[in-house]
């Protein structure tokens, strides 16, 4: 297996220290260049040893993790977020098909996030394009914003695209369709339930297996066992039984 070259930030040395030992028992693969405890640390030591990858913590004192991914212009690393932390950030995280490691982690667990890495890299190298780290940081950055964007991946590159102007969202498998309010679609391969994490905040609501929709967007709703939702494009949204209590609770707020 390929070797990668990794260091490890993280404000607590113990948590350095039991990391780089169960990547050296476990993992092989990857050889640690040295371990720090800030951001600045972490941007000096990147800028000289040049890692393949960063075990990057997400919540430090003074700075987190994502500000030094703000530092760098064009990142040719790839990231392993570690956290102990369920916040909006892994909502994002796991949109974009990115590895984290949720404290306390398991050797299996560790192994599987390297193990994607080293497949990411030789796919990155065969067919370059927009990688998910570029994808996740416009989210972060955009989704933040008063007006809200949001990266969506495309074949051919990226397409930003104001949350507001998202009627729904359909479930087709593994890929989903997402309708705008200019009657034009796109077809994404995510799956909806991670579209369902990434935008809940932003007062999206799941109300059948199949449909997420901006409650914004919705113009009325029509009674019935589940009911429907009349959606500003026209379309009716069926809203399930199960799910008609926290819909309807919901939608009272607009």
């Amino acid at each position: 297996m390929s070797e990668i070259k990794a260091i490890i930030v993280d404000d607590e040395q113990h948590c350095i220290d039991a990391l780089q030992t169960m990547l050296a028992k476990k993992c092989p693969e990857v050889t640690v260049l040295g371990g720090v405890n800030s951001v600045k640390a972490a941007k000096e030591l990147i800028d000289e040893v040049h890692p393949d990858v960063v075990f990057l913590d997400v919540e430090m004192p003074h700075q987190n993790g994502f500000e030094l991914l703000k530092l760098f212009d064009k990142i040719n690393f790839d990231i392993i977020f570690t956290t102990a932390y369920e916040q909006y950030a892994l909502k994002a995280i796991k949109f974009n098909a990115l590895d984290y490691l949720l404290k306390p982690f398991s050797v299996k667990e560790l192994q599987d996030a390297v193990h994607k890495c080293i497949s990411r890299k030789s796919m990155q190298q065969s067919e370059p394009g927009n990688s998910p780290l570029d994808v996740f940081l416009q989210n972060m950055k955009t989704l933040h914003q008063t007006h809200k964007k949001i990266a969506l991946p495309t074949l051919n590159g990226l397409v930003f695209m104001p949350v507001q102007n998202i009627v729904r969202c359909e479930s087709t498998g593994n890929y989903t369709r997402i309708f705008f309010t200019d009657k034009k679609n796109l077809m994404v391969s995510r799956p909806l339930k991670e579209f369902e994490e990434l935008l809940t905040d932003v007062d999206f609501f799941r109300v059948h297996n199949s449909h997420l929709i901006n409650l914004q967007q919705m113009q009325s709703y029509i009674q019935g066992e589940g009911g429907f939702a009349l959606m500003s494009d026209g379309t009716q949204v069926e809203v399930s039984r199960r799910r008609k209590a926290d819909f309807l609770k919901k939608a009272m707020q607009f």
